[in-house]
């Protein structure tokens, strides 16, 4: 018996390294998971109501109808994902260790033996599952997304009366009058219409609280057809103002030609397609796609760095030089893909020099952030 209990070890020392590093990896992907979902969140709001003001507006303009509104909004939701979630991720991430920082989790960490090191392998593991969501929206979602965006615009906007635009005062084939229709019910059905014309050199005036347009199958010629209303012509104070009642009147109107899809776009095209072009705007395509995902893993470290929170200088200057490091990454990305799109640049230079010269920022300053120092080699002193 006492032999036994003499070759057997603690059971707590055994497991307590793994148990212990499972524990925090656990914790970590929990706090980085709730607070980049309520990031994005954030964000996703504020990019829904901005867009859904402008869509409204150009809805009221006649640009397209009303009821593909909420359409229009899910599809250019999805077409510009892929661009707002690194900012989202990286801020999120952010704000989850700024919070250990804040709370001395992340001391209590150190005094056990696991440093900001140790923290970046369960950053890159949830950062990778990230990345693949993100580049599958990328790579396929978004260009399906831009394509349907533009097949419901013309071919809603092409369909529903292509003449006549509600809420907009409109001219007839012949310019010789102009009309305005108050707005499109179920059906195509037009409702309160008002139409100023001239005939055999008299002007007039003529109203319907009903109508549709009308569309002839063998000339192709679009009609305004109005129901039971009145015509008004003649000059007011002459005797010769006359007052007519029609049960049908119809007007030529001026038929809108709306640009078809005969080429796509290159936020359009497949990326397969891309990767066969050798165009410098199909290179540079593929390769804004590629960077969406790609930069997740360059933001990851530098948000560790910009994480930390010294009492003493406050929070907000670590938060400031964040946000301007990611907008100096994002801009220089953008500058390297219109530079690409022109010729300007090889494509095997492309945007690859962006991305390398702040992995290299990245690494160097979680090296020195790891090692305790300051991030800047240069130390100011207060007189």
């Amino acid at each position: 018996m006492g032999g036994a209990r003499a070759h057997r070890k603690p059971h707590h020392k055994l497991l307590a390294p793994p148990a212990k590093a499972v524990i925090i990896h656990r914790a970590f992907y929990r706090e980085a998971t709730q607070t980049t979902l309520l990031v994005t969140l954030t964000f996703l709001s504020l990019y829904v109501v901005v867009s859904l003001v402008k869509l409204l507006s150009e809805a009221a303009n006649g640009q397209f109808p009303a009821h593909i509104v909420f359409i229009l909004l899910g599809l250019e939701l999805l077409k510009n994902l892929a661009m707002i979630l690194p900012l989202t991720v990286f801020v999120g991430l952010l704000l989850a260790v700024a919070r250990w920082y804040r709370d001395n989790e992340i001391t209590v960490l150190a005094a056990c033996g696991i440093g900001l090191g140790q923290l970046l392998r369960p950053t890159y593991l949830w950062t990778a599952a990230v990345a693949a969501v993100v580049g599958a929206i990328a790579f396929y979602l978004a260009p399906m997304a831009a394509l349907l965006l533009h097949k419901v615009k013309v071919e809603n906007t092409s369909a529903y009366a292509a003449g006549i635009i509600p809420g907009r005062f409109n001219h007839t084939h012949n310019g010789r009058a102009i009309f305005y229709v108050q707005k499109v019910g179920p059906g195509g059905r037009l409702h309160d219409i008002f139409v100023s014309a001239t005939e055999f050199g008299k002007s007039g005036v003529l109203v319907a609280k009903r109508g549709y347009e009308y569309k002839n199958p063998r000339t192709g010629a679009h009609f305004l057809v109005l129901l039971k209303g009145r015509r008004y012509q003649g000059m007011p104070g002459q005797a010769d103002f006359r007052i007519l009642r029609y049960r049908m009147y119809a007007l030529r109107v001026r038929h809108h030609r709306f640009a078809r899809i005969t080429t796509l776009t290159h936020d359009e095209v497949p990326t397969l397609t891309l990767l066969r072009s050798r165009r410098p705007r199909a290179i540079a395509e593929w390769q804004w796609r590629l960077a969406q995902p790609l930069s997740l893993f360059i933001l990851a470290p530098l948000a560790l760095v910009f994480a930390y929170t010294d009492s003493r200088r406050g929070a907000f200057a670590p938060l400031f030089a964040a946000v301007l490091t990611y907008f100096a990454y994002a801009n220089l990305l953008s500058i390297a893909h219109a530079l690409l799109a022109r010729g300007q640049i090889a494509p095997d230079v492309g945007l690859w020099w962006v991305h390398a010269l702040f992995a290299i920022l990245a690494a160097y300053l979680f090296v020195r952030r790891v090692h305790g120092q300051s991030l800047l080699p240069i130390t100011f002193r207060r007189p």
